[in-house]
């Protein structure tokens, strides 16, 4: 990766305030900090920031600072970790530069592309990137921009997992080598609704009325007409009973 020039100076001061004023006079406060250096605050100009930034291949981004203002100038490579921005004016408020040795391995995330059409594609399915950066370990100088990933000869439900994918000369890949970083998925398919079957009577629900206090339940009506029908024949019945004794009386005299 190709190494960027940038001017900084060193940060006196600190507080609310201070880099408040800074950032008014259109200056980013910042912070240069590594495995081999005690944490210095620097300052540089916003607009040679945002050049740096918007002219990086990637979201790595490797700077050469030339940092003054404390006795002769010293120059530091570093890596650009994080860049802090403001939510309503994107405005940057605060730089993180990480310090590296030229001779050193150290590890960062690098961003992954995939190119060419996959035949899968052709064939209507979706290609997807299952990972979207990938681990790796190497010299500064050989840090890329980005890793491509040949889609080309995926087919649905095939895949490009992380042992096949060809690193650029220097970089070691950390990540699982079983883990897939990019696939073709089928094209999703809607499911129709089950007809209902033939004949089937829809399900109702039963809502019971609820007795209010001092109602009595109606009786069923098989209860109503057994209630009903036991005071009419037991009337019935002693009605005709009379009768038969009634009549047997007078028969019983004549006899005599």
């Amino acid at each position: 990766m190709e190494q960027v020039a940038l001017k900084a100076e060193h940060r006196k001061e600190a507080g609310r305030g201070p880099v408040k004023r800074l950032r008014t006079g259109g200056v980013v406060p910042g912070v240069v900090y590594g495995a081999h250096t005690q944490p210095v605050a620097v300052q540089v100009k916003d607009k040679d920031l945002k050049k740096v930034l918007h002219g990086a291949a990637g979201e790595n981004v490797l700077v050469e600072l030339e940092v003054s203002g404390a006795g002769a100038a010293e120059k530091r490579l570093a890596l650009v970790r994080e860049v802090q921005h403001d939510a309503m004016t994107d405005r940057v408020l605060h730089v993180d530069f990480h310090e590296l040795k030229a001779d050193e391995k150290f590890i960062t995330t690098v961003t992954v592309e995939a190119v060419g059409e996959a035949v899968g594609v052709k064939n209507g399915g979706v290609l997807e990137l299952a990972m979207h950066q990938l681990r790796v370990r190497c010299l500064p100088k050989d840090l890329p921009a980005k890793i491509t990933v040949d889609v080309t000869a995926l087919d649905i439900g095939k895949a490009v997992h992380v042992a096949e994918v060809k690193a650029p000369a220097g970089v070691e890949l950390l990540d699982r080598k079983d883990l897939p970083v990019a696939l073709v998925l089928a094209p999703a398919v809607e499911e129709e609704a089950a007809p209902a079957a033939e004949g089937a009577v829809p399900e109702l629900e039963v809502i019971k009325e609820k007795k209010t206090e001092g109602e009595e339940a109606a009786p069923a009506e098989g209860a109503k007409g057994k209630a009903e029908g036991k005071p009419a024949a037991k009337a019935a019945g002693k009605a005709e009973g009379k009768e038969a004794k009634a009549e047997a009386k007078p028969e019983a005299k004549k006899g005599k």
